[in-house]
């Protein structure tokens, strides 16, 4: 339909050329976030961040207007400089309200703005289509528990049992922003989570590792003999929290914490398809109560109380993958989830690894097309996983780190 912004296989509402009238002015002006933290100025934060500051919880209310990744939204808040700038233009722009035609006018000026400092450019189509999303974010305000979004801190906190982290905090994984190099990708606007935030930044180059839910007995010793041992070097290792081949990546990481020095080994963090009060599956509910209590963390780029639909499944996977330096598929079947997190690595230039299996077993042939496809490089051997990633390290910035120096 033209003119109609459109939604990808993977779930992230793009602009599209054709439908949005969106066309590419300039590829390398991306604009987007490179800065990283070397050992020497990376900062060593509490493991609960503090509450929100305003930036954070204007962009923790953009978010809630959201039905998934939205490129437009993030045009709109490059334009604006700032999310609460955005915020309170589509807050003024609300019919019945005395500043509406100004606030309108602002916010496409700035749009177009977000659009060239992200190097492209809009036609009336594109126009057309961010009024559309527009009219959908003010109808999701009006289900706010308040009109003062600044009044919303515990709201969006469940009463500060969950954290939100934003890309001005020093929590936040600068990686993320590679999500944002493509005129139909959107990075998360911010993160909620539970546990040690400290552990996003505790690796500068983590490994996701990813397989089926339904894997044997073979995936899922290789997912945790790949996490153990990357792990036991100080690595990060990022998963999903499903059952099977993520759950055993997971308890990988875990066990090495109890075999070795827990000061030095890696953390486990789980990216999640909700909000973080639905979190799941239950089975798994020790997994997470322990990935809280050694450090880890469960995180989201949704509000509290949004369903795990399965299409979020899909966009929740481009966040392993981009938090991921590597990005290692266990076991999988030829349409899993964890061959749509292969092809978001792909995307993304991560370094993308497959355990081979026999050909005989459905549950390795998408892992062995992956490789007759040389989208990924071939396992070996489950302690070749060393030569892949970077070389050993202690946790940065993590609450052990504090204690050894205590």
């Amino acid at each position: 339909m033209s003119g109609v912004d459109t939604t990808r296989a993977d779930g992230v509402r793009d602009i599209d050329e054709t439908a949005n009238g969106m066309n590419d002015a300039n590829d390398a002006n991306t604009d987007v976030i490179t800065a990283t933290r070397s050992d020497d100025t990376r900062p060593t934060p509490d493991p609960t961040p503090p509450p929100p500051d305003m930036e954070t919880l204007a962009r923790a209310t953009l978010t809630f207007c959201l039905d998934g990744a939205d490129a437009m939204m993030y045009a709109l808040i490059k334009g604006a400089g700032a999310p609460s700038v955005a915020l309170d233009l589509i807050l003024a722009s609300r019919t019945g309200s005395p500043q509406t035609d100004a606030s309108d006018s602002r916010l496409d000026q700035l749009f177009a703005l977000g659009l060239a400092r992200w190097g492209r450019r809009v036609n009336a189509r594109g126009m057309d289509a961010f009024h559309r999303a527009l009219a959908g974010w003010r109808a999701r305000l009006e289900a706010l528990p308040s009109p003062d979004w600044r009044t919303l801190t515990e709201w969006f906190t469940m009463d500060g049992r969950q954290w939100i982290i934003a890309p001005h905090t020093p929590y936040w994984p600068m990686q993320l922003q590679d999500l944002s190099t493509r005129r139909d990708w959107a990075a998360p606007l911010c993160l909620w989570g539970i546990g040690d935030a400290t552990a996003l930044t505790s690796c500068e180059q983590p490994l996701a590792v990813v397989g089926s839910r339904g894997v044997t007995d073979y995936g899922r010793e290789v997912a945790r003999e790949i996490a153990f041992r990357a792990a036991s070097d100080g690595h990060l290792i990022v998963s999903g929290g499903a059952m099977g081949a993520d759950a055993a990546a997971h308890w990988g990481a875990l066990s090495a914490s109890g075999a070795g020095d827990p000061k030095r080994t890696g953390r486990t963090v789980a990216v999640f398809a909700g909000g973080l009060n639905h979190i799941g599956p239950l089975s798994n509910m020790r997994l997470f109560d322990t990935i809280t209590q050694r450090g880890g963390a469960l995180v989201s780029e949704l509000c509290p109380g949004t369903i795990p639909e399965g299409r979020r499944f899909l966009l929740r996977n481009r966040i392993i993958a981009a938090l991921g330096a590597q990005v290692v598929v266990a076991q999988a079947r030829l349409r899993s989830g964890a061959l749509n997190t292969a092809g978001w690595g792909c995307d993304l230039n991560r370094l993308v690894i497959a355990v081979p299996g026999p050909i005989t077993t459905p549950h390795n042939a998408g892992c062995n097309q992956l490789i007759a496809d040389a989208k990924a490089i071939l396992l070996t051997s489950a302690e070749e996983i060393t030569d892949l990633v970077h070389p050993p390290h202690p946790p940065h910035g993590t609450a052990a780190d504090t204690r050894d120096e205590d």
